[in-house]
């Protein structure tokens, strides 16, 4: 696939990762210009301000001006491409920051989905020390230069709910891509008008980046949500065709669903009528044995009775009354 398409899906996907930073601390450049042709450089950058620590492991040991060398799924990160990102790190600073002196306020992370060999080997013989899983898993970092550098694993990084902005570009099936492509899912359906979320949302499903694992997730997660976002759930995946059936699933389900709990309830009303029509029966019985109480106008009142709890509390004061005006009584106060 085209890096043109993998290029502002991996930016949404930095975006959505970045959201719990204060207002006014973080600025995405997407695309900055570094040369014209032929050589045409360009490279993500992002820029923080103000000293709050950022919430998501890859931005941890972020500074001012922070670069982005990244690397789509259908490529890798090669030894190489490490002096790329140097010399492009070195171009940056010196075109658009010449004022600065010194590279304290530069970070470079280097970014793909499969583990670069090759580079890491090299790093550890050039002398760089090599940390793996820091400051978390799927983060290599990188000491013994002017300034922090990082190589950051993809399909190496841990908890879902941390990284599900990353689903798109997990190429390795299994609990993190499943689960994250859930999450991702659901926090669309939660919420459709955050613009990262929707875009990768129509990243992953335009160009048919879900596995089946990824997709019976999804159903699995349906099961705790309501009617509704059922409903968002089924417009969502039939607006794509590799999904078109899942989501003929999840309506074919909700409907099952639909129909189950009708049976059920119309089991318990007709229970509780059954309950009903037993009691007044047996207030029938009771008064025309005891009282000789058994015309029409009685028969009718014992008929406008309906509340199970009504009836069960008339049984119980029948049973201590002694004559029939307190019984009389007991069902003309029912009524009122």
């Amino acid at each position: 696939m085209p890096r043109k398409q993998w290029h502002p899906a991996f930016v949404a996907a930095i975006k959505e990762a970045l959201k719990g930073a204060p207002p006014g601390q973080i600025e995405v450049e997407a695309e900055v210009a570094l040369s014209s042709r032929p050589l045409d450089v360009d490279i993500l950058v992002i820029k923080k301000f103000g000293e709050a620590g950022l919430l998501h492991p890859i931005a941890k040991f972020f500074s001012r001006y922070n670069l982005f060398e990244y690397k789509s799924p259908p490529d890798h990160l090669s030894a190489n491409d490490f002096d790329k990102g140097m010399a492009i790190a070195f171009l940056y600073k010196a075109l658009k920051h010449p004022e600065l002196l010194t590279l304290d306020n530069f970070t470079l992370s280097f970014v793909s989905s499969g583990r670069p060999r090759a580079m890491l080997g090299m790093l550890k013989k050039r002398g760089f020390e090599v940390k793996k899983n820091t400051p978390a898993p799927g983060i290599y970092a990188v000491e013994g230069w002017a300034f922090p550098i990082q190589v950051v694993v993809l399909n190496e990084l841990g908890d879902p709910q941390t990284n599900y902005m990353f689903a798109a570009f997990f190429t390795r099936r299994g609990r993190l891509k499943a689960e994250s492509s859930a999450i991702l899912v659901e926090k669309y359906v939660k919420d459709r008008s955050d613009g990262e979320v929707a875009q990768l949302v129509d990243f992953v499903f335009e160009n048919e980046l879900v596995q089946i694992e990824d997709l019976e997730e999804v159903m699995r997660m349906t099961l705790k949500m309501t009617a509704e976002e059922k409903k968002k759930i089924y417009e969502l995946l039939t607006r794509y065709p590799a999904s078109r059936e899942w989501g003929e699933r999840v309506r074919a389900e909700g409907r099952a669903e639909g129909r189950a709990e009708g049976r059920a309830e119309g089991r318990a009303e007709g229970r509780t009528e059954g309950k009903v029509e037993r009691s007044q029966e047996i207030i029938r019985k009771y008064l025309a044995r005891r009282f000789g109480l058994d015309s029409a106008d009685i028969q009718e009142r014992i008929q406008q009775l309906t509340d199970l709890e009504i009836l069960d509390r008339i049984l119980e004061q029948l049973f201590a009354a002694n004559t029939m005006e307190e019984a009389l009584d007991i069902i003309g106060n029912s009524l009122v």
